[in-house]
Formats: C-alpha cells, structure tokens, sequence
C-alpha cells in the first residue's frame, strides 16, 4: 500500500478477528473499502479453514490542483479528488482548470495528463483548461502545446513529444488537429 494504510483498509472492511468464514459478507466488505478515498476497488475473498484475504487497488494520481488555503488534492483518471498533500508530488502535473466542480473537464484534463510520455511529462508546468476543449500544455521551458480537446489524445501525446524534442526553443506547438500540427518557433 503507498497511499492508504493497512490499518486503515483493514478497518473499512470490518472484519472483526474470529468472525466464522461463513458469516463474512465479503461483497458489503469490498463496497465498504472502495468507499475509501484512496481506494479504486476492494476485493475481499475467504478461503478454508480460516483465511480473509483483502485485495485493494488504489488510486493514481493523475494530476493535482491548488487548493485554497494551501496545498495540493489529488485528482484521480476519472476527475475524482480523493487526497491531499502540502507539497505537490514529484512528477506530477499540476493543473488549473476553470471549474473544479466540473467532474468531465477534471477527467478530460487527467486524459491529457496521462497521454503525455514520460520525458514529457517531466517537463511539464501545468496542464490549463478553461473548457473541455480548450487544453493547454505548458512546458517549464514556456513552451504552450496546444491540445484542444481530449479526442486522439494518444496520437497528440506521440506529436508533442516528437515535436518538442525536434524543436526544443518552440514557444507553441499546436496538436488540436493531431493530421495537421503545427509549430511556432
């Protein structure tokens, strides 16, 4: 576990020591842990005579906003806040969105954030979205790629890494049209 502790996976299930196998309701257990907020999904099987085992897929982090007042939430691929920390982590976007509220555009920016390529995504700013299809890559060398929308995020992932790498003092790369992208150098 990286994110939620034994302690606290192992409370959400509710399993209390020396319950008999047979009385363990191993679904309401696993719909008690994906309730958990780091967690994705939880499995809970039993096996005789005497084993509870507890399986716990956790969430990524996306990418992360500011939050008021300080601090980062996390944000996971489908747009869900489930975390929060005081510094930003390591090699993850951060991201500005105009509204937070708004579940679509949180996920359409963790499409983005997770359609960049590794060395890409090292070199990124912020991730700026003021609608779902206004997305805007931003460099730490100032460089803005212009995403639009989330449509052919894969291929536009593949453009932007190749373009920055050819032509590294680009100001702004665009890859809106992902058939027609273009430089502006």
């Amino acid at each position: 576990n990286q994110t939620v502790s034994t302690e606290t996976i192992t409370a959400a299930a509710e399993i209390a020591l020396g319950t008999p196998l047979a009385q363990v309701d191993t679904q309401a257990a696993s719909r008690r842990l994906a309730a958990v907020p780091g967690i994705a999904r939880g499995d809970v099987a039993v096996a005789a005579p005497d084993k509870v085992t507890i399986r716990v897929t956790e969430r990524a982090v996306a990418f992360v906003i500011a939050v008021e007042g300080g601090g980062f939430a996390w944000i996971d691929p489908a747009g869900l806040a489930f975390g929060r920390s005081a510094d930003r982590p390591e090699g993850v976007p951060l991201a500005v969105v105009s509204n937070p509220n708004d579940q679509q555009l949180m996920a359409d920016v963790a499409t983005v954030a997770g359609a960049l390529p590794a060395r890409l995504t090292e070199k990124v700013r912020q991730v700026t979205a003021q609608t779902r299809d206004s997305i805007v890559v931003e460099t730490v060398a100032g460089t803005q790629i212009v995403w639009g929308s989330t449509d052919s995020s894969t291929i536009k992932g593949q453009l932007a890494d190749a373009l920055a790498g050819a032509q590294p003092k680009c100001g702004k790369i665009d890859v809106s049209s992902p058939t027609h992208p273009t430089t502006h150098c």
